[in-house]
């Protein structure tokens, strides 16, 4: 199963009938797999068994590339080549980060993911409970806290009370810094109507908490 996580339903409608997927596809405008979950970013995966038992938390799940590993899509390295250089230096040296940090082996995942369908509880790549709950996310006052004011923002931004919802989104990211999945969703809402209403934006927040926190390495994969 894949979830789209966007408070605009429609937003990730092309990439489903682009794909043509054959499992479950569905849209979670609330974001309440954040909060169940402890995803932060996108993509993220979570293996659940046939009992609905967490074998494996929330962590990056880069996808299977299916051009070739030594020379890409040339296409795609030209329009990323130009989009870099429409940007400062510092945003930049944060992007190249970032595509450094989500491009780890793009096979990886996957065959670890076919590794578990095939084997089950023998795959090495299962976690015990212990494991499963010694890796997934704490969840502090701070979290709790983060995750009811980005509901609050979203709730005003859906009412058209759009700038009254900036500091609930605000304060999500500060109360729960780590969790990109809260500042990607809250600086994709802006539009023209509502002026700057950020003092930043999210390559600048990325620099500053740090690049390690936006596509953490997975463990034992």
């Amino acid at each position: 199963m894949t979830v789209d996580l966007d408070t605009n339903i429609e937003a990730g409608r092309p990439f489903m009938d682009a794909a043509s997927p054959t499992h479950p596809s569905l849209t979670d405008p609330s974001l309440s797999l954040v909060d169940m979950f402890g995803i932060t970013n996108v993509p993220y995966g979570v293996w659940v068994d046939e009992s609905g038992t967490i074998v494996r938390p929330a962590e990056i799940s880069s996808p299977p590339r299916d051009t070739p590993r030594d020379g890409g899509d040339p296409e795609a390295a030209a329009r990323q080549a130009r989009m870099l250089e429409q940007l400062p230096e510092a945003q930049r040296r944060v992007v190249r980060g970032m595509m450094k940090g989500g491009n780890r082996d793009p096979h990886r995942y996957a065959n670890a993911l076919r590794d578990w369908v095939a084997k089950g509880a023998d795959s090495e790549f299962a976690l015990s409970p212990d494991e499963v709950v010694e890796r997934s996310r704490p969840r502090p006052e701070g979290a709790a806290r983060a995750a009811a004011e980005f509901e609050l923002g979203q709730h005003l931004h859906r009412a058209g009370h759009k700038l009254d919802a900036v500091p609930h989104f605000q304060a999500a990211h500060e109360l729960d810094p780590e969790n990109w999945s809260y500042s990607r969703q809250a600086f994709a809402l802006v539009d023209d109507s509502m002026g700057k209403p950020y003092d930043t934006d999210l390559l600048t927040e990325i620099d500053r908490i740090g690049l390690d926190t936006f596509y953490p390495a997975a463990d034992r994969l």
